[in-house]
């Protein structure tokens, strides 16, 4: 069959780590594939191959392609190469339409007859101004804005994303599709005890446990829950997962300053089928964010059958639901409480259960592969098969 479409992706995220933006690159990508396997042709420009097993998968596909830049020159140049040169590289291609998928669209698509779509993950930067410097903060504007006006569409992550984007740039609602992260299948899949039972065992965790999972910068509030554990029964305790930042010799130090280091587990490069054992064996996951564009990890919670504790005031609302609950950021208070409660209470950890999987079905694949079709139908590619 003659395919119509062929649809390019800033995949440089997608082939690089296991961040929140690579996980969305990836997911993206995969399930736009499954959902179009006849008629579309989907390629991946990265500026080097690094060669992620996820990655190669995908790449793996009778319908995509991996793509680096071509010459030379631009390999030397990769990252001049993915603001400026990448447009040669997607006419030759014949790509129609390319999908920023971390932001950035680059220049000169316009020019070529490339339409484009860019996502937007989040708008913290202009959030929580005071940490990040105001150098940073007109860097980071003046290089979205222009994308957002270059691009012919956009895709927020969260209505809040929206919210912002209209707030704070004067961006055209119109303009704006909604289309939520999705979550990976293999949270998807069954776990057997035994299972739960090696991936504890492999990571020395604690019989009883809270969860937290991403990256330790400031914003994560991870030192609220570290300050809140004395306050909660002394036989549990707490597991951190994510990459160690600048910020994590802080956190170690207030643990110890707390004497609570034989209470809190850091783990790094867990492997991600192991995430879903380790949340599946917490008591509940707890997010205490003072902003996020979306919770991804909140997601990941209830896809796997856990009941979570967030943050009130950004787009938690939207990845957790109704059954969820929802806290001031910053009173311990409040959270040790809501912890005990929930700890004690197998009824109530049931329901949030129960509730958390009905409602984590608005991040299935199939539907946000769906959503995006839509996003791209509306400037003319139509890739539904």
């Amino acid at each position: 069959m003659r395919r119509n479409n062929t649809i390019g992706f800033d995949a440089s995220n997608a082939n690089t780590g296991n961040s929140t933006l690579s996980s969305y690159a990836r997911f993206t990508i995969d399930a736009l594939a499954d959902a179009c396997p006849r008629r579309t042709y989907f390629r991946m420009y990265v500026p080097t191959n690094e060669q992620h097993a996820d990655y190669e998968r995908i790449a793996s596909k009778h319908n995509v392609e991996s793509m680096e830049p071509d010459g030379s020159f631009w390999r030397k140049l990769s990252g001049l190469w993915r603001i400026w040169g990448i447009g040669r590289d997607l006419e030759r291609g014949d790509v129609e339409l390319f999908h920023a998928l971390n932001g950035f669209v680059p220049f000169g698509l316009e020019r070529r007859n490339i339409r484009s779509v860019v996502t937007v993950h989040s708008l913290e930067f202009l959030r929580l101004r005071g940490f990040f410097s105001p150098i940073h903060n007109l860097y980071r504007r003046a290089i979205l804005l222009s994308s957002l006006r270059r691009a012919d569409r956009i895709v927020a992550i969260s209505e809040m994303v929206k919210h912002d984007l209209i707030r704070y740039l004067h961006i055209d609602s119109d303009k704006i599709d909604v289309i939520y992260r999705g979550c990976p299948q293999y949270f998807s899949l069954p776990l057997s005890d035994e299972r739960i039972k090696e991936v504890k065992e492999r990571y020395k965790l604690p019989e009883r446990y809270l969860l937290c999972v991403g990256t330790d910068v400031p914003r994560k509030n991870l030192g609220h829950l570290i300050e809140t554990l004395p306050k909660i029964d002394p036989e549990i305790s707490l597991v951190v997962v994510g990459r160690a930042t600048s910020n994590t010799h802080h956190i170690s130090h207030r643990i110890k300053s707390l004497g609570l280091s034989d209470r809190v587990t850091m783990l790094h490069g867990v492997a991600d089928e192991d995430l879903p054992a380790i949340y599946k064996s917490a008591i509940a996951y707890l997010m205490p964010s003072l902003y996020e564009g979306f919770s991804s990890t909140i997601v990941e919670a209830i896809t796997v059958g856990v009941p979570v504790i967030a943050s009130k005031g950004s787009s938690l609302e939207e990845a957790g639901g109704p059954e969820t609950i929802y806290l001031k950021p910053k009173d311990r208070e409040e959270w040790a409480e809501a912890i005990t409660r929930l700890a004690n209470d197998e009824a109530l950890r049931q329901k949030m259960i129960v509730e958390g999987k009905k409602f984590s079905s608005r991040f299935r694949r199939e539907l946000i592969a769906y959503n995006l079709q839509n996003c791209y139908r509306r400037i003319g590619v139509d890739i539904a098969e």
